[in-house]
């Protein structure tokens, strides 16, 4: 089959046919071309190396592939990477023409290791993946939150719990108002808490501008639905979620955690209680999530608030020579 590859050349048309790509290929999440492109604008690549390979056939862009730092978990020869290709142009060696493509680029930065992942449901990737090599490291479970039918009273004690320890739940938004240290003392605490968050490679603390720009200045994070966790002026908890603008009445749980010293107190669900009310309260009808299968105190909260697993998604890692 003839194809042309060529690079992402920033067009709106290329935005536009990667979003359509991962549309088709992930029906079920969804993404919008704006999410795309803030995210590829905003990556850093004086720091980090970012590249896309589009894949046209008689002119219409059926497939493409990238890779990335991941600036969580950096390390100057481990990359991210990705290729999606149109279902009904699969099977025509066209993932495969551009996984060559990105190889060869990897292999001239000395790549020492490549990741992705993959639903566990979607077996002509994972056969993909298994045929070149990768191996699987970890899994993550997706879980659903059906608001419709949530009930908050019998978790009402954990908010009573809360107080009574002295832990004052509070918002983004009203921190930006309230404590000209609130930047600070946020990126502290993220950095933290994500250190401890189950990994196939090490964690990465982000600088402060940049925490800034791909959190905090996200335009799909909700700041009155990012609940703090203090006690006195420390910060000692987050929880956050974004919308999902391509999946009216959806939200993404960012993430949740609670300094060591301070879990095991029911703070964890205290967070995620107020984040549910604040989605119920604005006419959102589900939440996802995703935890490590790994991270047991967070399935469990999960399970007692009634989240719904989903197919897992399975992280593979290739180990070059």
């Amino acid at each position: 089959m003839s194809f042309l590859i060529r690079e992402f050349s920033g067009t709106p048309e290329d935005f536009a046919a990667v979003v359509e790509i991962d549309n088709r290929c992930d029906p079920e999440h969804r993404y919008s071309v704006d999410e795309f492109r803030y995210d590829y604008e905003n990556f850093d690549t004086k720091r980090y190396t970012l590249r896309y390979y589009l894949g046209e056939k008689d002119g219409k862009i059926v497939a493409y592939a990238c890779y990335y730092h991941m600036p969580h978990r950096f390390h100057p020869q481990r990359f991210w990477v990705w290729i999606a290709v149109l279902p009904e142009f699969r099977g025509r060696g066209i993932g495969s023409a551009l996984y060559a493509r990105i190889l060869a680029d990897l292999k001239g930065f000395s790549a020492e290791f490549l990741h992705t992942s993959v639903r566990e449901t979607w077996a002509e990737s994972r056969r993909f993946l298994q045929k070149r090599g990768f191996e699987e490291v970890m899994r993550t479970w997706e879980s659903h939150l059906d608001l419709t039918s949530f009930d908050p009273k019998p978790f009402e004690k954990y908010l009573i719990r809360a107080a009574e320890k002295g832990i004052a739940l509070t918002t983004l938004a009203e921190e930006r108002e309230q404590d000209p240290q609130w930047l600070s003392k946020l990126h502290e605490l993220h950095n933290v808490l994500m250190a401890d968050v189950p990994s196939s490679s090490p964690f990465t603390p982000l600088p402060l501008e940049e925490f800034r720009r791909r959190l905090i200045e996200h335009p799909d994070l909700l700041l009155d639905g990012y609940f703090l966790a203090k006690k006195g002026g420390e910060y000692v908890g987050e929880s956050f979620v974004f919308q999902l603008p391509a999946e009216p009445g959806h939200l993404s749980q960012g993430f949740t955690g609670v300094r060591r010293e301070y879990r095991g107190k029911g703070i964890a669900m205290a967070l995620k209680l107020k984040v549910i009310a604040y989605a119920k309260a604005h006419g959102y009808n589900l939440i996802k999530t995703w935890n490590a299968s790994t991270n047991t105190p967070m399935l469990v909260i999960n399970e007692k608030l009634g989240f719904v697993k989903k197919p897992a998604w399975i992280e593979y890692v290739l180990s070059l020579p």
